[in-house]
């Protein structure tokens, strides 16, 4: 059986196994689908298309940086303290959002990136939240409470970051257009 620190030190983990393959594929599947999604789902595709266009396979790393960043903090905060709440409203966060990266697969119902580690590490991470609520007794509320702190620090993270990737992005233009 699991034991709460080998718990902890799985997050980090199975982040990055999950973001390699959005780091990997996002480009090249926007390039290949961006048409059929706009065919298909014009209304999210006004939204999404822009936004996809910071996501590429040379920014994309600096945004998953970030939350790795934020998940190492977070982690070894826990781990030092063995204080685990808000390492849990993390996890919880992450745990949901591969829940939600499954929603484009199957409305698409073809492969959309970082389907496959989601379907993978769901099961995973459903396992790890609930060894976990039996080895740290929180209660409901609070429980809630550090899920919505964990949301916010996600959230927060990953909107800093698409900021920091649109910089690089246009740095990196400006860095491939310039004559030296």
């Amino acid at each position: 059986m699991l034991d709460i620190h080998m718990i902890v030190w799985l997050f980090p983990i199975i982040f990055m196994f999950h973001d390699f393959e959005e780091i990997v594929m996002i480009e090249p599947w926007f390039t290949k689908n961006k048409e059929s999604v706009k065919f298909r789902f014009p209304k999210i595709s006004a939204k999404m298309l822009p936004y996809a266009k910071s996501l590429t396979t040379a920014s994309l790393p600096l945004g998953v940086a970030g939350m790795f960043i934020l998940i190492c903090i977070v982690t070894i905060t826990a781990y030092i303290t063995e204080w685990y709440c808000i390492w849990f409203g993390v996890f919880f966060a992450f745990t949901f959002h591969l829940l939600i990266h499954c929603v484009p697969g199957i409305i698409f119902r073809r492969y959309v990136p970082a389907i496959v580690t989601s379907v993978i590490c769901l099961p995973f991470c459903c396992y790890i939240t609930a060894l976990f609520l039996r080895l740290i007794k929180i209660d409901f509320i609070r429980a809630v409470f550090y899920v919505v702190i964990g949301i916010v620090l996600l959230v927060v993270t990953r909107l800093v970051m698409q900021v920091v990737m649109q910089r690089f992005n246009k740095w990196l233009n400006v860095y491939q257009n310039k004559d030296d």
